[in-house]
């Protein structure tokens, strides 16, 4: 086992979250991260597998087995690994998205070592029983009715995945389809857990009130014996198609106010374009005194909320935006105002004074985030994940700190002012 000390990151490194790492010969990446702030640690495992990995007829697996993994491995019944985790002191929850599934688990510092134990009898092997997965079929099947169907505009993400993208899994949402769901049988689950909860597919990450060297035996003494697995299958092949033209389509909903929800497809997460693109989106609609919020919201009193945000994925990313209209306002006469902000932002019409500001509060932020071991080990199970450099945790906000005004125009030039996007009108069934 060799491992990998980041102690001392360079002097030019904005931020300074020390780490080590290294791999066990099964494959799984195990990632340290010392706090003595708060006697607890929190331990973060990442698996490289979402909703991007599945196929038609197959759709919602990934989520499907986020909820499978509390419902008992080899070693724990069915229903016990929450009474286990909570009975010593534990919280625990899990999430999913186009690209990864992610648990954790917050443990006392004295409870590390039992909380180890847990987490690596859910890799051990395969463990759902014909009663546990139809349970946790209902229970997504039941969520995707109430955040979704039975939610006001809930059902945007199914109306725009598969208008974004069409030959690919970022067609279809996380959440996947109820007839797949309902025909998922056992063996069929089996084989999706045996090709991608495997240690070679993972990343293991601690962080909190550790000792690095007993820390790193209990890691070996519960993880070091796990098979390493030999059908993952690596990661899908990603084919797109970038959108030439704008599609627009009206959904009637059960609500009250018409909504407009609009998204261009940007390039992916840890780009250079990316970065400018969130920028670019705090400009238009962080803070009552954004752009579109200032103009639309308190000015002309056209919306009654309204925003944009750019969503990272490993493959490709998206420029969001929405807009809930005032009772008598028209459509168009909203969607015309929006195009009028973006396109002014977008050609550079920026004061360094307000590129400073969105600056500010990005770096604000990142510091945040970095208060808490959840926080900071989930980022470092991500970066591992996806780029195979934990140390962003520490240099990715100079990426925010180098974007330009001249990168915001250039970029938007060829991704939002000349490119096709897809827009849902919503309006009320009545």
């Amino acid at each position: 086992m060799k491992r990998t000390q980041n102690i001392f990151p360079d002097k030019n490194v904005s931020m300074n979250i020390t780490f080590e790492e290294f791999t066990l010969s099964s494959g799984l990446k195990v990632i340290l991260s010392t706090d003595r702030s708060v006697p607890s640690a929190a331990i973060n495992i990442c698996y490289h597998v979402g909703s991007k990995n599945e196929v038609p007829g197959k759709r919602g697996y990934a989520h499907l087995f986020e909820h499978l993994m509390f419902e008992g491995s080899k070693n724990v019944e069915p229903g016990d690994y929450d009474r286990l985790s909570q009975q010593a002191g534990c919280e625990n929850n899990a999430y999913t998205t186009e690209d990864k599934t992610n648990y954790y688990l917050l443990a006392p510092i004295h409870q590390l070592e039992f909380a180890l134990w847990l987490e690596s009898d859910r890799m051990l092997e395969f463990a759902v029983t014909e009663e546990s997965l139809e349970i946790q079929k209902g229970v997504v099947i039941e969520e995707k009715k109430q955040v979704f169907d039975n939610r006001p505009y809930g059902t945007v993400s199914l109306e725009m995945a598969p208008l974004l993208y069409s030959n690919n899994g970022y067609s279809w949402d996380t959440i996947g389809d109820v007839n797949d769901l309902k025909n998922a049988g056992l063996d069929v689950i089996k084989d999706f857990y045996e090709s991608y909860y495997t240690p070679g597919n993972a990343v293991l990450t601690i962080s909190g009130d550790i000792n690095t060297d007993s820390t790193i035996k209990l890691v070996e003494k519960y993880f070091g014996t796990i098979s390493h697995g030999n059908r993952y299958p690596g990661n899908t092949p990603f084919n797109d198609n970038i959108l030439q033209e704008e599609t627009v389509k009206t959904v009637y909903d059960n609500i009250q106010l018409p909504g407009i929800f609009g998204a261009y497809k940007i390039p992916k997460e840890n780009s250079p374009e990316f970065y400018a693109f969130d920028i670019l989106t705090d400009i238009l609609s962080t803070g009552e005194s954004s752009r579109l919020y200032n103009e639309l919201v308190y000015d002309k009193q056209l919306v009654s909320d309204i925003g944009c945000w750019v969503e990272g994925r490993e493959c490709s990313g998206l420029l969001h935006f929405y807009a809930i209209l005032l009772p008598g306002v028209s459509i168009e006469t909203v969607q015309k105002e929006i195009d009028r902000i973006i396109s002014d932002v977008c050609t550079g019409n920026i004061s360094k004074k307000e590129i400073e500001k969105v600056k500010n509060r990005t770096e604000t932020r990142n510091v945040y985030k970095l208060q808490t071991n959840l926080s900071k080990a989930d980022m470092l199970s991500h970066y591992k994940t996806f780029y195979n450099d934990p140390m962003l945790i520490n240099t990715n906000i100079d990426k925010y700190m180098d974007v330009t005004i001249n990168d915001i125009r250039n970029y938007s030039e060829k991704y939002i002012l000349n490119a096709g996007r897809v827009i849902l009108n919503y309006l009320p069934k009545n």
